[in-house]
């Protein structure tokens, strides 16, 4: 089945596939000091520490293998450039696919984040059999939480004690949204 490349686009953004040229960037926005702890990269790969241009390569080429996900390069319109990532994972069960989404720093609050997030659920629940869309983040994430709440996603689990940071453990906060749930934040 071919996908219309129509529906990763909006007015703003779009999703395509990362390309090798890409990785420049993507190894610049990864290893900004605020992704710290939420660059949401493969688990082999630290989330913390400093990432070298070869464990860019690495992750781009992790993605590109990729079986029962997929790792979308979030591109500005106007600018034509990469300023994040958008990865699905349904690996247990195509009907609850696992996402996360992360923007360069520079792009926060600015409206790219929501436009990708819903070019992302509506992907999703109106061309797969998606009907329970998760995510997660650390409880110390407040803006993620935040974000989350705000395009429909409830907390709907939490694991204690699932990380450190500066020495102190933190939870992990699992969000989900129902495809119903989705239909009335779209329609409102």
């Amino acid at each position: 089945m071919k996908i219309n490349a129509e529906i990763f686009r909006n007015e703003n953004i779009f999703l395509r596939a990362f390309e090798p040229d890409d990785v420049s960037v993507l190894h610049a926005y990864l290893n900004h000091p605020a992704l710290t702890g939420r660059r949401y990269i493969p688990w082999s790969i630290s989330n913390d520490l400093p990432l070298s241009r070869a464990q860019a390569e690495a992750i781009l080429e992790k993605w590109a293998k990729a079986e029962k996900q997929f790792h979308l390069a979030v591109v500005a319109r106007d600018m034509e450039k990469v300023i994040g990532h958008a990865n699905c994972d349904w690996g247990w069960d195509p009907h609850c696919p696992h996402i996360s989404l992360v923007l360069a720093p520079d792009y926060h609050r600015q409206g790219y984040g929501s436009e990708a997030l819903n070019v992302l659920l509506s992907y999703l629940f109106e061309h797969t059999q998606a009907h329970n869309v998760g995510g997660g983040m650390n409880d110390w994430n407040q803006a993620a939480r935040a974000f989350a709440q705000e395009h429909g996603f409830s907390e709907s689990g939490t694991m204690r004690r699932a990380g450190l940071r500066n020495g102190e453990f933190s939870d992990w906060i699992g969000v989900d949204i129902l495809r119903p749930e989705w239909q009335a934040v779209k329609g409102a």
